[in-house]
């Protein structure tokens, strides 16, 4: 088996996002709904996000943190 490091683009299901972000899944896609949180690349009937754009989120989070 061949494992490799994540990338900026590796893409990533939600269980993934709900891992990383501490937080529901519901309170993901409601972000969504908000357009605070990037829509996901759809792949059949997967939903899944580029590594790059979630953690792009959580930088803005901090720096907007960071500005308080």
């Amino acid at each position: 088996m061949h494992i490799t490091s994540p990338t900026p683009d590796t893409l990533v299901g939600i269980a993934t996002l709900v891992d990383i972000l501490q937080r529901s899944r519901a309170s993901i896609y409601r972000d969504i709904k908000n357009k605070t949180f990037p829509k996901p690349l759809k792949l059949g009937n997967s939903s899944r996000w580029r590594l790059s754009e979630v953690m792009a989120v959580i930088d803005r989070l901090s720096d907007d943190r960071a500005e308080d």
